[in-house]
């Protein structure tokens, strides 16, 4: 929005209703704000003006700069913070972190693709169509650009992490940013120590400007880099699921999944074809999913979780779960075999999105 040059139509100082009105604005669209970061956001007696833009599109944006910086602008009636904003107060919108190389393409006007996104352990952030949410960079909580969710979470699970995620408004470095102090992203830390992340994208975002991967605790085999199929699985092992309901570290989760590992001699790897050897391991992850990790009150489950927190983790440590490589292909196709032999009931409850209502828990071979 912000890309190109936009014009001033006028820039006045806020009058003192309008200044109240804008401050429960933003306690109603920003609820987490406390009373002093509201004060701090909008401040009751210090300098605040009311930029009135139009971008180079011709759209009609209000932009509030409290001193040098410009903290919201205001479309379509519709608040948002400014990056300056965010710096100060990052945790008010979901963050979606990627690779600094992207950084380059969303200032130039880009959206955000889902390839580009980094999958964090314990997943992404659950949003709808329409959010607003920060982008990060890959360890520093620093939001360097906000934008507009195009789909939800599990959409954008289900669809593989590809295509279009996010449509951004402003960026780090843009023409907003410009009419500020243009100081830079400060480094704020990730709020807890996380030992590895895992990616979906394109290899070629996962790279540098110098032609090497990022820096970071990743752990990342160059076959996992193409779609959410191809997580690394061993450290999704160590994956804290948010609702609070499993917790297991990296050693106890490994330990469980080495418990119920089934023993395959390698005689009888060697007579199958990789076709056959990953279906077996489709199997042996589903039905230990099944098993040992699905609960009956967290139904209906949606598919894209159950193959991500669930089946992903019963992999043992010495194999990776490829479902392109066997001869379902897709997850859709296998999860419908499994409902004909009446393993399971899958259901559309929302357009675009199956999710897992019914598992006969009692079928031959759920033993």
């Amino acid at each position: 929005m912000f890309v190109k040059p936009f014009r001033v139509k006028s820039n006045t100082a806020i009058k003192g209703s309008d200044r109240r009105k804008l401050r429960n604005d933003v306690a109603a669209v920003f609820p987490t704000l406390t009373s002093e970061q509201l004060a701090e956001v909008v401040p009751m007696k210090e300098e605040l003006n009311i930029i009135k833009i139009y971008t180079h599109k011709g759209e009609t944006v209000t932009v509030y700069a409290n001193g040098k910086n410009p903290v919201l602008f205001e479309m379509e009636k519709m608040l948002y913070p400014t990056v300056y904003t965010l710096w100060s107060y990052p945790h008010l919108l979901p963050a979606f972190s990627t690779w600094p190389p992207v950084m380059h393409k969303l200032v130039g006007g880009a959206d955000l693709m889902l390839p580009g996104v980094i999958i964090p352990k314990c997943g992404l952030p659950q949003v709808k169509r329409g959010t607003l949410s920060a982008v990060t960079l890959v360890k520093n909580r620093a939001p360097v650009a906000i934008g507009t969710a195009i789909m939800t979470t599990a959409e954008m699970v289900a669809a593989g992490m590809k295509g279009k995620g996010f449509t951004v408004l402003h960026t780090y470095m843009d023409h907003l940013w410009a009419i500020g102090d243009k100081s830079s992203p400060p480094t704020i830390p990730p709020l807890e120590i996380e030992p590895s992340e895992t990616v979906a994208g394109e290899e070629e975002e996962q790279k540098n400007e110098e032609g090497e991967t990022p820096e970071s605790s990743l752990s990342l085999d160059p076959s996992l880099q193409m779609d959410i199929e191809h997580l690394n699985l061993e450290e999704d092992i160590s994956c804290t699921i948010i609702g609070g309901k499993e917790e297991l570290s990296q050693n106890d989760a490994a330990e469980k999944t080495e418990e119920y590992e089934p023993n395959i001699s390698e005689e009888m790897e060697d007579n199958r074809s990789p076709q056959e050897q990953m279906d077996a391991l489709l199997y042996q992850c589903f039905f230990h999913a099944l098993k040992c990790k699905v609960k009956k009150s967290e139904l209906p489950l949606l598919t894209s979780t159950f193959l991500r927190n669930y089946m992903f983790s019963c992999c043992p440590k010495d194999q990776q779960l490829d479902i392109k490589k066997s001869s379902y292909k897709k997850f859709s196709k296998f999860l419908q075999s499994m409902q004909q032999q009446k393993i399971l009931q899958v259901k559309e409850l929302n357009k675009g999105v199956e999710s897992i209502v019914e598992v006969d828990w009692r079928h031959e071979r759920n033993d």
